[in-house]
């Protein structure tokens, strides 16, 4: 029989080494799983990973990021869902699905599956998450006159408590924090930008303190922090209402939600295994 439990924080180590062996082409290597598993929001002694276990070996890994998000309801639990992997001895009997379940099994915690690799939307299905999201609206640079802004705001901005604790939460990470100067007052914004096309750098949003100055002001916020040129503004369809973009995409494996305690337009990049490993979004 196979069991199925949360990880205990001295099992990290036996966790991190079956994800390294598990995963040998990640470009991450074994301090990337150290890091991914860490459990660098939740704290040291949360549960980090569900293990599946046969006569006490470890068969199965389920990984996770917990975090307490900020919303107009109050704080509210938050699991990203990471890498997970079952031995080839022990597939066709459903460990994965199981320990899916057992990760998400709290009703008082919202689940995420943002980078779920598409030979296994079957079981994400099954699993039964929502859609979070598939579009994405893109602006390009139009010539525009920027906006005041800063890009060290935890510096030189006012922030509201709630963005200072995420801007601070995710220090040191590969990541490009702003704070524009709309004529409705200081946008914060959060952004990676990475080389996603041969023809572009993608300025993805992934984090957005104020959702409605965005909305109003996505053309200026684009000129200001986008270059001239070979350059896209990114921002998924559910973090800005009424955008008017100068094009909308569709996303090539769309982001999932399990939950009830948080919207889907609350629900952004922050907290998750994107960040901790300086990862392209589809």
């Amino acid at each position: 029989m196979v069991d199925i439990t949360f990880a205990t924080p001295d099992q990290r180590e036996e966790v991190e080494a079956f994800m390294h062996s598990a995963f040998p082409r990640a470009k991450w290597g074994a301090d990337g799983w150290t890091r991914l598993l860490a459990n660098r929001w939740g704290g040291a002694g949360g549960e980090f990973a569900v293990t599946a276990r046969d006569k006490g070996v470890l068969v199965g890994v389920m990984g996770m990021n917990d975090s307490i998000r900020h919303t107009p309801r109050g704080p509210q639990r938050y699991r990203n869902l990471t890498s997970w992997y079952v031995l080839k001895t022990h597939r066709g009997m459903g460990l994965g699905e199981r320990l899916m379940h057992t990760a998400m099994a709290d009703p008082e915690v919202t689940s995420t599956n943002l980078t779920s690799a598409k030979a296994a939307l079957p079981l994400v299905d099954r699993i039964g998450f929502k859609i979070l999201d598939a579009q994405r609206n893109i602006w390009r640079h139009s010539g525009g006159t920027p906006l005041s802004h800063t890009l060290d705001p935890l510096n030189d901005a006012s922030l509201s408590p709630v963005d200072a604790q995420v801007l601070a939460d995710h220090a040191a990470l590969n990541l490009k924090p702003a704070v524009v100067e709309t004529q409705d007052g200081p946008l914060t914004l959060v952004l990676s930008v990475k080389q996603k096309s041969d023809e572009y750098v993608t300025h993805e949003v992934l984090y957005v303190g104020q959702p409605d100055l965005l909305a109003r002001h996505a053309r200026a916020v684009a000129d200001t922090l986008l270059p001239a040129e070979a350059a896209v503004f990114s921002v998924d369809s559910r973090l800005i209402a009424d955008p008017h973009p100068d094009a909308i995409e569709t996303i090539e494996v769309p982001r999932f939600y399990k939950g009830s305690t948080m919207l889907p337009s609350e629900i952004d990049h922050m907290y998750s295994e994107i960040v901790l490993m300086d990862m392209k979004l589809y």
